[in-house]
């Protein structure tokens, strides 16, 4: 009886929760159907300043939320609605796997996974020897570090606990990074343009010089189909080392502390760390090299995961306050901007003259 009672309650709380977040799930659904509607309107009636800015409805929904939630707000009984952006992103990714084959990832192959690694592991390097004239703590500096490195938010929240860091600290982190990843993501894609990059190109760069994987993806699609579906690759690339890459943050973080160093399981640290909705990625990738979806139900995902980026991105414009990136303080954004225009920079010319597109 207890266990039906524990079993009915914990149904009737799911229930709650998602009864909370239909208003501001409406509200995201409504922006993503307006981006989209958007984005045929201008290329329909304004061709050229489409061309030229690049707004699809991944970056319309991005802007309409940022501006309604800046300007006239988001009432609180909206705000439950709006925490599935990750969810949503990551399930897009999932559903992403069925336009890619085993030979398509090959494709990618081991030059640029090494690129990938070097990159990511020289940025940890440069962010603690950069930190040294800067004012800032150990934690700190470890979440940085491993934010601007791999993936963002999720290796901020994965890095912080670790290395004992305040949750000041972690916001500090993460407002930083979306400062940069908002200027990245409506900068890059005109320099993409103006530097002569092709789609496959483009979507190399920014799976690697951006910083938050959102971003990538948005930046990506952005320039253009091809460029987003490489960007994901990328990105895939790069988040598949998060939890190698927070290892050896932590590792730097504790070199001075032997014992707290020499207490850290790598193994179990390794797995737990591992993101498992790369998993679900991979299954989708090995299902369609074994010829399980038709045509018509690759379409059918594409429409799906259309959906699912533009309903989550619309949640990350409508989650986005700019008093929150203002709280980063110079410290943080100028160590970052540094940190991420060198590792724009570097994967541009390693994309640019030495990878084989």
């Amino acid at each position: 009886m207890a266990q039906t009672e524990i079993s009915q309650a914990q149904s009737q709380s799911v229930g709650a929760q998602i009864a909370k977040a239909i208003p501001g799930l409406i509200l995201v659904a409504i922006l993503a159907i307006v981006a989209m509607w958007g984005e045929g309107y201008l290329k329909t009636n304004h061709k050229v300043f489409y061309e030229v800015t690049l707004l699809n409805h991944i970056l319309l929904a991005i802007l309409f939320g940022m501006i309604i939630r800046n300007t006239i707000g988001v009432p609180s009984v909206l705000e439950p609605g709006l925490k599935y952006s990750t969810i949503l992103t990551k399930t897009g990714i999932v559903i992403m796997g069925t336009k890619y084959t085993l030979a398509s990832l090959v494709k990618v192959g081991s030059v640029s996974m090494a690129f990938i690694t070097i990159t990511l592991f020289a940025t940890v390097i440069l962010t603690f020897w950069l930190r040294k004239r800067f004012e800032m703590t150990d934690s700190l500096a470890g979440c940085l570090a491993a934010g601007f490195s791999i993936c963002g938010v999720s290796a901020t929240v994965a890095t912080g606990p670790a290395v004992k860091a305040k949750g000041q600290e972690m916001a500090y982190t993460i407002a930083t990074i979306l400062i940069f990843g908002l200027i990245a993501l409506f900068t890059f894609p005109a320099l993409g343009k103006m530097m002569g990059l092709t789609e496959n190109q483009f979507g190399a760069w920014v799976g690697v010089g951006i910083v938050n994987s959102a971003q990538v993806l948005a930046a990506g699609m952005a320039y253009g189909h091809d460029a987003g579906l490489m960007a994901g690759i990328y990105n895939m690339g790069r988040v598949v080392l998060l939890p190698f890459v927070v290892l050896y943050v932590v590792m730097q973080v504790l070199k001075n502390d032997s014992k707290a160093a020499n207490n850290i399981n790598k193994t179990q640290f390794v797995l737990d760390k591992f993101p498992m909705f790369i998993l679900a990625f991979l299954i989708a990738v090995l299902a369609n090299t074994a010829g399980f979806f038709s045509k018509e139900e690759i379409k059918i995902a594409k429409e799906m995961m259309d959906w699912c980026f533009a309903l989550g991105f619309a949640s990350i414009g409508l989650t986005t306050k700019f008093s929150d990136m203002k709280a980063a303080g110079k410290d943080g954004i100028i160590l970052g901007f540094i940190v991420g225009a060198a590792k724009a920079v570097f994967a541009l010319l390693v994309v640019k003259y030495f990878l084989p597109f």
